[in-house]
């Protein structure tokens, strides 16, 4: 088995499950929700909108706030990064959870 084979099946594994791909979803819909009030809200509490991005990647994008930097890439790479860690943390604990099922029988007998 060839390394690249075996890196995309850990990733299949961590990132293709019900629950990342729903964790996945709600950081993009901050993300979303972030970008859209920043580019078409006026007001006061338009600029609180992106805390979004940062709630749903929590507790790991807290760790990135700790670094002091003004850059808006660093701000996008460090919601992204997050993101993909805690999917992959929850894809594992998905895989825990949900164990090797026992194999169903193809033909069930009646009963």
């Amino acid at each position: 088995m060839t390394r690249m084979h075996t890196w995309g099946k850990t990733a299949r594994r961590l990132w293709v499950n019900p629950a990342s791909l729903a964790y996945l979803g709600l950081v993009l819909a901050a993300v979303a929700f972030a970008v859209g009030v920043s580019l078409f809200a006026q007001g006061p509490d338009a600029s609180f909108a992106g805390i979004w991005m940062y709630v749903t990647t929590a507790p790991v994008s807290f760790l990135f706030l700790l670094v002091n930097t003004e850059s808006t890439w660093f701000d996008v790479l460090s919601i992204a990064l997050s993101a993909l860690i805690q999917s992959a943390l929850i894809g594992a604990l998905y895989r825990t959870i949900r164990g090797r099922r026992p194999a169903s029988p193809r033909h069930p007998s009646i009963a």
